[in-house]
């Protein structure tokens, strides 16, 4: 059994119906003390919190006490953490079951000692405190990946208390597999079994006692969206967690086709399959796969997605850019008054040169990372979650694995582009779950040149419109075209194979609604913690480039290259300019100008390929590294001039 951490915390840190033991009384007041202890609370006292708020509410020894902040701060209390390992394979549900375990609150952190991240959440079990581990979903214990190996090491090597497996109800026999080498490593495992409603409608029943008794473990069925079997499941970890139950597996084989034997034997005698026709979702399932209906499917279903985040990510920016103008900027400038006319005053608010914008840390910084950036952000999370928790995602990368294949990826290489399509920040964040440099290298490309973000393409829509449908088309037309031929390119230059495709297609189910809540703050934190920094970074460099000049002379040097190359007023080099810093701002700026419809089709095409907006630029190095992200920087403007001089001239 695992040795349990002991911490000493603040009576104020001790969570809702959250036990432990006062250690020390360490107020400086003598008479408080006095007065606490003879209430009851004293050194050696077992306390229960019963509440969340203040004053504390707490059980004494049977006494119930109320316990003001300053007082609680004074208060310390020794608490003995257990440790749960969550384990199970992909698709089986574990998400909603760590929810039922560990409520709302929830941390996503490395494991004490490792370099894995994990999600883990505290309960409280018959006054004993557990944290929660929330292990990645992965076959066995022989996964070849980087990721999924250090996953198996840790859970070979780390102690825990219990190891609660979770399996997919309507697919014992594979699930089967994994567990048995959970129970082979002489820990303490309860078998959960997950879906067990689910798979009753289809026809499977498991026999739980006859599986119990095969294992040598306890077996609990669960439904975790209305909690069925919880209440068992936490019985039976406290049990084996305080060696109040006594834990005799059953003698696991080594040999993999052994194991195999027993799992069919396990499987003939535990479970019992009625057979019956499928239902109309498992048609819907299975016809989602294919191309006569999956594709114009997944293009419904995109535009659809397209339109609900446009709608939600505008209609927050139109409620939080009155707030950023009329009270966070005023209050900002008036805070920082004294600096007026100053260096600091010019980082903080930006100056008010043509080239720069008028860019600011605490001015466009802020509005570009909160007001413009993250209201996208947060929608298409929203909107891919729900297709991803729903199952449609998988279906989605394998109609487009053979298209993309052809580039030199594989078709979930797909997720990281579509997120390209509402921002590309989170898109660029997204291309680390790739596995190789060479795919990462091909995705990064073909997110920043065929896939504008949703702010910009609304923009084009709104500018380019007036010049005919032909040419709206064509903007985005000759991106996906430019964009292809560049993977095709780098597939026959860049060393390596391209792998193929291999995971698991899980069956359709309605997200349920606190994980996905959960999964959606936790990618909004990521996005404010990795990309802002970067983002507010980038606009204090941006600003010093203003004031050294730099931005002027770059500005004058592409004035050649806007008149004669792709055939723009030289005035408007400017406006291209700081595409790089507001790619939806610049291309409305184009109006003035009075293009031509050619005019228009190649300034936009050139303005949404040649660079990405400063967030995405400081992301992209940070993810692909300096030496490759400049590569890609390269690639891409040189592209870009080449397709805009031929439109031109073509034209």
């Amino acid at each position: 059994m695992a040795q349990p951490f002991t911490t000493i915390k603040k009576l104020s840190e001790l969570k809702k119906n959250g036990y432990g033991t006062v250690t020390a009384i360490a107020h400086s007041d003598k008479k408080v003390k006095h007065r606490l202890n003879a209430m009851g609370l004293h050194k050696g006292c077992e306390v229960k919190r019963k509440n969340s708020s203040f004053p504390i509410l707490i059980d004494a020894d049977g006494v119930e006490i109320a316990v003001g902040k300053e007082f609680a701060e004074h208060i310390l209390i020794e608490t003995t953490q257990k440790v749960i390992f969550l384990m199970g394979n992909p698709n089986v549900g574990k998400s909603t079951v760590f929810s039922r375990l560990t409520g709302v609150k929830t941390d996503a952190s490395n494991y004490p000692g490792t370099t894995v991240s994990l999600l883990n959440g505290e309960t409280v079990i018959n006054k004993h405190f557990y944290t929660v581990y929330d292990m990645p979903g992965i076959y066995s214990l022989q996964e070849e990946s980087r990721t999924d190996e250090e996953s198996c090491m840790l859970i070979k090597n780390t102690p825990y208390d219990v190891a609660v497996y979770v399996l997919d109800a309507q697919h014992l026999e594979r699930n089967l597999y994994f567990a048995l080498d959970i129970i082979a490593l002489g820990k303490p495992t309860v078998l959960l079994l997950n879906k067990f409603d689910v798979a009753k409608k289809k026809g499977i029943d498991v026999d739980t006692e006859k599986l119990s008794e095969f294992l040598g473990v306890p077996v609990i069925a669960s439904n975790g969206l209305n909690g069925t079997g919880f209440k068992e499941l936490s019985n039976e970890i406290d049990k084996l967690a305080t060696g109040k139950t006594p834990y005799h597996p059953a003698q696991i084989p080594s040999d993999q086709d052994e194991k195999w034997k027993l799992i069919g034997k396990i499987s003939a005698q535990a479970q019992k399959i009625t057979h019956r026709h499928p239902s109309v979702i498992e048609k819907l399932e299975e016809a989602a796969s294919s191309s006569w209906f999956g594709l114009p499917l997944a293009f419904l279903v995109m535009i659809v997605s397209f339109f609900i985040i446009r709608f939600v990510g505008e209609s927050c920016i139109d409620l939080l850019t009155p707030l950023y103008e009329n009270y966070y900027l005023p209050l900002m400038q008036h805070i920082f008054s004294f600096t007026e006319g100053t260096f600091i005053y010019t980082i903080l608010f930006g100056s008010a040169s043509e080239a720069a914008g008028g860019l600011g840390i605490l001015s466009e910084g802020v509005k570009i990372a909160f007001v413009d950036v993250l209201p996208y952000v947060v929608s298409f999370y929203a909107v891919l979650d729900f297709l991803s928790m729903l199952g449609y995602l998988p279906r989605l990368a394998i109609l487009l694995d053979s298209l993309l294949h052809r580039i030199g990826l594989h078709g979930y290489s797909a997720i990281p582009i579509m997120l390209g399509f509402g921002c590309k920040v989170p898109a660029i964040m997204a291309v680390r779950s790739l596995e190789t440099k060479r795919q990462k290298i091909i995705a990064l490309v073909l997110i920043l040149m065929m896939v504008p973000c949703i702010s910009q393409t609304a923009m084009m829509f709104s500018v380019v419109a007036p010049y005919g449908i032909g040419y709206l088309l064509g903007v985005f037309a000759i991106m996906l075209i430019t964009g292809l031929l560049a993977g095709l390119a780098l597939n026959k230059i860049l060393p390596g194979d391209t792998s193929d495709i291999f995971m698991e297609v899980p069956g359709w189910q309605l997200p349920k609604f606190v994980p996905f809540i959960k999964q959606l703050g936790r990618r909004a934190k990521d996005f404010i913690v990795e990309a802002i920094p970067l983002i507010i970074a980038g606009m204090f460099i941006i600003t010093l480039a203003d004031m050294t000049g730099l931005l002027n002379f770059i500005d004058n040097a592409m004035q050649g290259l806007v008149s004669y190359v792709l055939g723009l007023p030289k005035e408007s080099s400017s406006v291209i300019l700081l595409g790089f810093l507001r790619k939806d701002i610049s291309i409305a700026l184009l109006t003035p100008f009075a293009l031509t419809g050619k005019q228009m089709l190649v300034a936009c095409v050139f303005m949404a390929m040649y660079m990405p907006c400063t967030a995405s630029f400081f992301v992209l190095l940070r993810e692909g590294g300096l030496k490759d992200g400049l590569k890609i920087m390269i690639i891409t403007l040189s592209v870009s001039v080449l397709i805009g001089g031929l439109l031109n001239f073509i034209l």
